[in-house]
């Protein structure tokens, strides 16, 4: 009986051992594929990369409590920034029904002509920054159709009003329509961001830019209306149940889903419309509520330069960078210039 119990645990133990191999060459064989998938570059040396920045003239002035016609001096003339995404917030535009004001947005569109910038107006309800649709007062009292409608109105008078300007070289028309999990806005309605696609179509044949999640979404939906599809890109975000993470996602993702929209709608551009270079905020706060140390934390200028490689590599060559006005807000408040002095070299090498 000794000698048969002694056979099975040396059974057992010789189980276990071959277990333990083979679970241990499988965490090996996991890590190096990760490690080989990550480095694996899709960049093309045949074309230049074109870089760009979003500015959000309300941020800057209601969050960040800066002067945002420096900042925006600033951009073009010390950045020298040669693409621009810039913001027609509702809440700006049309303060009292059928009262529009688009001198802010005159100015900075003038002053990028000036100087040959390229501009992409974001229009429409759901605009960059939080709460993501940026309504007018005057429109909580109305009901869908009427909503509807009064939006459709603003893009029409917007589009008409800008459309003199040759440097507008695409309209995007919303942002990220489809992401229903994130953002002050009502449900996403297909059939209503069509009619707004359609209508900026039929006032001006510019390119149409949709965009979405480059994370939470298969882009589908979005890419089907568009004529460029954007995705967003960002690594470092908060949730209220895991706090701040980072997305192990390699640059093959976003390579792969680009060329499967490209080739099922017959895109001949996928752009990065925000690649992140600030740090994310937690539900409930604003930046400047965040310490210095929090915000580094969370993105340091390593996490900035590793972002732009990473972006490079999935392949994109036109890559608006999100969080100029942090960085702004960082050289003229906090003396830490790191940031705006790091993405100066980009427009000087590349």
């Amino acid at each position: 009986m000794a000698v048969k119990k002694d056979i099975t645990k040396k059974i057992k133990n010789k189980i276990n051992r071959q277990w333990l191999i083979i679970v241990f060459a499988f965490i090996i064989i996991f890590i190096l594929a990760s490690t080989l998938i990550n480095q694996l570059d899709f960049s093309s040396d045949q074309k230049a990369i074109k870089f760009g920045v979003s500015f959000s003239h309300k941020y800057a002035s209601e969050t960040l409590g800066l002067d945002w016609t420096e900042v925006y001096w600033e951009i073009i003339n010390d950045l020298k920034v040669t693409n621009l995404r810039l913001i027609a917030h509702w809440d700006q535009i049309e303060t009292q029904n059928n009262h529009y004001n688009f001198n802010e947005l005159e100015w900075m569109i003038d002053q990028a002509e000036k100087k040959d910038i390229n501009v992409i107006l974001v229009i429409g309800r759901r605009t960059p920054r939080w709460p993501e649709c940026h309504d007018p007062d005057w429109i909580a009292s109305l009901n869908h159709n009427d909503m509807s409608r009064e939006l459709l109105q603003m893009l029409e008078e917007l589009v008409l009003h800008f459309k003199k300007y040759n440097n507008i070289v695409a309209w995007q028309v919303e942002n990220e329509p489809f992401l229903s999990v994130f953002g002050l806005c009502p449900p996403p309605d297909k059939q209503l961001i069509k009619q707004e696609v359609d209508l900026v179509k039929s006032l001006d044949p510019r390119p149409i830019i949709v965009t979405d999640s480059g994370e939470l979404s298969s882009w589908r939906e979005a890419a089907s209306l568009a004529d460029i599809f954007g995705t967003t890109m960002y690594k470092t975000v908060w949730n209220r149940f895991l706090g701040t993470w980072r997305y192990p996602l390699p640059p093959l993702f976003y390579y792969y889903k680009s060329n499967i929209v490209k080739n099922k709608y017959d895109l001949d551009t996928v752009i990065v419309s925000e690649l992140q270079a600030e740090p994310w905020v937690p539900e409930g706060m604003i930046m400047p509520q965040m310490s210095l140390r929090q915000q580094f934390n969370s993105f340091n200028l390593n996490d900035f330069k590793n972002n732009i490689e990473f972006a490079t590599k999935a392949g994109f060559d036109h890559i608006y960078l999100w969080g100029v006005e942090w960085w702004y807000w960082l050289k003229k408040t906090q003396n830490r210039p790191e940031f705006w002095n790091e993405a100066k070299l980009i427009w000087q090498n590349y």
